[in-house]
């Protein structure tokens, strides 16, 4: 029996009508006959009481059920959490793959550019080695052929004085020692120009003529520029009339436009001869080209000049003049002076001849 029940109970046992009564006849008697027994306001007041105990408990039960759906909106409340949560950690995760991605293909992109890079580099490396090797063996090549050439020149000029050694066997080997520097330091270095001074006499003039001849032929087979020219009254009629008829200044004239007509030209070799027979004024005119390469009217050049003398050497003269440069070059500036001295001073003389007389060399008989 419920509590509201038994309180129902003890309210009715304190009515004056039914207080005498023990609890007992009242308890066995509200057991029989529960509704006969009791009065219209006892049952209306029960039905009362039972009605608020049933809103009570319908009251319980919509707090239940507000409570379940309370729980149930929590629930979905947290259900769309988790589903925005989930939708968030998606999101991050697509961004955190779309980054991963970026920062992959940088990656991959700047990897690609270093090993373009190297490869560039490696390509340029392989080029420039090409090209060095290329550049090596062209010159290398150059080299090569250049020396070949220094080399057949040398050997053709031994050959040369070979040949020319073989042909005129009379000849100190001064003679030939002489030639050979000059033209080496002049025409194939071409460094000063050189002045080489020719001593001859009546006996040895025909071995002049082919010697000088065959001197010329030679050097300029080996410098393999223009021919060589001769500058002689025997040769030229004009010149030959300038010269009889003492004309200093014409004279000079015509050595120099033909000489520097030459070089101009290319020509390395050319030949003066008889300048014992010149007018002495018109040989001021090699103060300039027997200078040295600075104040050279040409450089590189290599001149021969003749003189004869006029007696004869004897034996004994010869062989000491063939065998002592200096004394030979005393003996032709001696004879230089004797026949200029008189149109000439000898201050200008003198550096005159260690232009035209530094290396003399004197003709034997074949």
């Amino acid at each position: 029996m419920s509590e509201d029940y038994m309180n129902g109970l003890k309210s009715l046992s304190s009515r004056p009508d039914i207080k005498n009564k023990s609890t007992t006849e009242i308890c066995s008697t509200s057991e029989d006959s529960d509704d006969n027994n009791l009065d219209a306001s006892d049952s209306i007041k029960i039905n009362k009481e039972i009605n608020n105990n049933q809103s009570l408990k319908a009251t319980n039960e919509t707090e239940e059920i507000n409570d379940s759906s309370s729980d149930e909106d929590h629930d979905d409340k947290i259900g769309k959490k988790d589903d925005s949560s989930i939708k968030s950690d998606h999101k991050n995760e697509n961004n955190q793959s779309v980054e991963k991605k970026t920062e992959d293909f940088q990656n991959n992109s700047l990897n690609l550019d270093m090993r373009e890079k190297k490869n560039n580099k490696n390509s340029t490396l392989i080029i420039s080695v090409i090209v060095l090797i290329a550049c090596i063996f062209c010159a290398s090549k150059f080299c090569f052929k250049l020396t070949k050439n220094k080399v057949e020149k040398k050997q053709f000029r031994m050959d040369l004085i070979d040949e020319l050694k073989n042909g005129f066997p009379s000849q100190s080997d001064w003679f030939w020692i002489n030639i050979e520097s000059s033209f080496k330091h002049s025409v194939l270095k071409s460094k000063d120009p050189s002045i080489v001074l020719i001593i001859y006499d009546e006996e040895t003039t025909d071995t002049y003529s082919k010697l000088s001849k065959e001197i010329l032929n030679y050097l300029s087979k080996i410098d393999k520029s223009k021919s060589h020219v001769v500058v002689s009254k025997k040769k030229e009629d004009d010149f030959k009339y300038f010269i009889e008829k003492n004309m200093p200044d014409e004279s000079k004239f015509y050595i120099d436009s033909k000489l520097s007509t030459h070089f101009k030209s290319g020509g390395k070799l050319a030949l003066v001869e008889d300048i014992h027979e010149f007018p002495a004024h018109s040989m001021v005119l090699f103060y300039a080209y027997g200078d040295e390469e600075k104040y050279a009217k040409f450089p590189g050049v290599l001149i021969f000049m003749s003189f004869k003398l006029n007696e004869k050497l004897d034996a004994h003269s010869k062989q000491i003049y063939s065998h002592s440069p200096k004394k030979l070059r005393e003996f032709a500036e001696n004879r230089m002076f004797n026949l200029w001295s008189k149109w000439i001073r000898e201050d200008q003389l003198r550096p005159l001849f260690t232009r035209i007389a530094n290396n003399v060399i004197l003709v034997n008989s074949e």
